[in-house]
């Protein structure tokens, strides 16, 4: 599951309900699949290093091929009798994405505003950062072309590139970098982004010229450019409101929609012929097809209605694997499905209730039933060992341990609980499977199952046992953006002083001993005596049709091609 992932049931055959606009320019025929054209993402620097104080880094020049067209040589006869050939134009591409969740009336292009992986998907699409993460979660170059720190880590000046501008025609400059950051700290926006920006004050941003952005910082963090890779740092220009940035595309994306109606199960967007990697984005119109029920997903992907499925449930990737016009597609760098607790509210409050579930949790039987044995075992809390600063570790399944504290709980004879959660494929199997756990060390645990489009408004960060859902974040990134006091997702309300300064001082030494250090003990006092329960992270497992190339599990689209 993707971040504060959202699903509704969805059966039979996908329908799509396009403008007749759009269905006029992309009609004409089925799309047929051949491998053709780049494969990756061009616009990304030779190398990079980790961002420590005096260091430049920088991105190589663009080195893209243009996509391969189609044309059809067309004759015609002048007065003068003369002949002359032109090219028709190309066949228009369109690339048919069929997504794992659902879309809601609560659906926004406003990148302040990201609250669902949804969100993420269409902001991604029509709008970019100045800073990305690759798919080793390193910071590349991206609006920005370089950037560099002073000695402390304190001030950072980025280069814009030049000759960018948004959907609305308006060039891109540093006056609009400003504008975004100084948006997402606004406490009349209040957007969660806010809490990922530790340092950072709505005056600490300037611009010295149209091509430059100095962020100075009240504290050191030698790490920002990672920072600032969160997903709401997407640039909007200066001066756009709220209601602009929901209802319309006005970024400087691959791809723009005039329009943009939330909850629509099909969303399609179209080129934006002016974007500024040469030979991108690699087809004409992006439709966006939610498929929130699994069986459907896989119904449009065998029978050719999808040329892409973003995510594969487990137990069907075999299956999809032997069919020889399906492709899947890998990254092992993934998503949990988390249950959380808030700590401060009884009974959740007595850490040994919740030590208590940590040991009931039998993490390799529970990737196997859920997952069918392909699931990385966790250590309740969202962030693997695979990745830099990483602490790792699986909890032993102990049922004996499970039971005495629960006793020290004060519950020798078991508790009652109840979970929420929403109705979500993949909710369905991995609830109930730690309930069954759960209950053999005498924690019964109620499912008070609510509808999957209403649950994030009206349960997520209220109910005090629910379920969640996160992305692999980088360490840093994670820990202040789910257990720093004042963190917006402080879903399980972990709060502590020394916690905070932990992370304050990791962010500003450059002694990588010391940073590792601090970050494996901050891991572990979640691992500990956090209110997060998470036994297994999954890879994204995506399906591809035969021919489809350029397709990056981590979310680049314009690199995507078919014929």
């Amino acid at each position: 599951m993707s971040d504060s992932e959202q699903s509704k049931e969805q059966k039979g055959i996908v329908k799509r309900t396009l403008s007749r606009r759009k269905f006029n320019m992309i009609a004409g025929g089925s799309v047929l699949l051949a491998a053709c054209g780049d494969n990756g993402d061009t616009a990304q620097p030779a190398a990079t290093t980790t961002a420590a104080p005096a260091t430049t880094t920088e991105a190589a020049p663009a080195t893209t091929t243009p996509a391969t067209t189609t044309t059809i040589a067309a004759t015609t006869t002048t007065e003068a009798g003369a002949t002359t050939t032109t090219a028709a134009p190309r066949p228009l591409k369109t690339l048919r994405y069929g997504y794992h969740a659902a879309t809601t009336s609560a659906d926004t292009l406003d990148p302040a505003y990201r609250t669902s992986s949804t969100d993420g998907l269409f902001q991604t699409l029509v709008s970019e950062q100045i800073v990305r993460l690759d798919e080793n979660l390193t910071p590349t170059p991206h609006l920005a072309e370089r950037w560099e720190a002073n000695a402390d880590g304190t001030e950072w000046t980025f280069h814009l590139r030049d000759g960018i501008t948004f959907h609305n025609g308006k060039p891109f400059v540093a006056a609009d970098v400003v504008y975004t950051f100084q948006r997402l700290l606004d406490p009349d926006v209040a957007s969660p982004g806010a809490g990922g920006l530790p340092g950072l004050e709505p005056d600490g941003i300037t611009a010295p010229d149209d091509h430059t952005v100095v962020m100075r910082l009240t504290q050191p963090n030698v790490d920002w450019p990672e920072a600032i890779t969160n997903s709401h740092t997407r640039i909007v220009p200066e001066g756009a409101t709220n209601a602009d940035l929901a209802a319309q595309s006005l970024g400087t994306g691959a791809y723009r929609i005039d329009e943009f109606i939330p909850g629509e199960i099909s969303t399609v967007f179209e080129r934006n012929e002016n974007y500024w990697q040469p030979g991108f984005p690699k087809v004409d119109f992006m439709e966006v097809i939610a498929i929130g029920e699994a069986e459907a997903r896989l119904a449009a992907i065998r029978q050719g209605q999808v040329d892409i499925l973003s995510e594969v449930p487990l137990a069907s990737v075999d299956d999809l694997e032997a069919d020889p016009d399906i492709e899947i597609v890998t990254n092992p760098i993934g998503s949990s499905s988390v249950a959380y607790c808030q700590i401060d509210v009884p009974p959740f409050d007595n850490n040994d209730l919740r030590l208590a579930i940590k040991y009931a949790t039998n993490r390799p039987q529970h990737s196997d039933l859920v997952y069918g044995g392909r699931a990385h075992l966790m250590n309740d809390i969202p962030l693997p060992g695979l990745i830099r600063f990483g602490l790792g570790g699986s909890r032993e399944h102990d049922l004996a341990m499970a039971r005495e504290h629960l006793s020290r709980a004060g519950y020798p004879d078991g508790i009652d609980l109840t979970l929420t959660m929403a109705e979500m494929q993949d909710w369905t199997v991995w609830c109930p499977v730690w309930q069954q756990q759960l209950a053999e060390a005498g924690i019964n645990m109620e499912l008070n199952v609510t509808p999957a489009d209403t649950y994030w408004g009206d349960q997520w960060l209220s109910a005090p046992f629910a379920m969640t859902g996160w992305n692999v974040r980088t360490v840093d990134h994670g820990l202040g953006l789910w257990y720093h006091s004042e963190a917006e997702w402080n879903e399980t309300h972990w709060r502590s002083e020394e916690f905070d300064a932990d992370l304050a001082a990791a962010r500003s030494t450059t002694d990588e001993a010391e940073r590792t250090r601090l970050y494996h003990k901050m891991q572990q006092q979640i691992i500990d005596e956090g209110g997060h329960f998470v036994p297994t992270m999954y890879g994204f497992f995506s399906a591809v049709r035969a021919g489809v190339t350029g397709w990056q599990p981590r979310g680049v689209y314009y690199t995507i091609d078919i014929p």
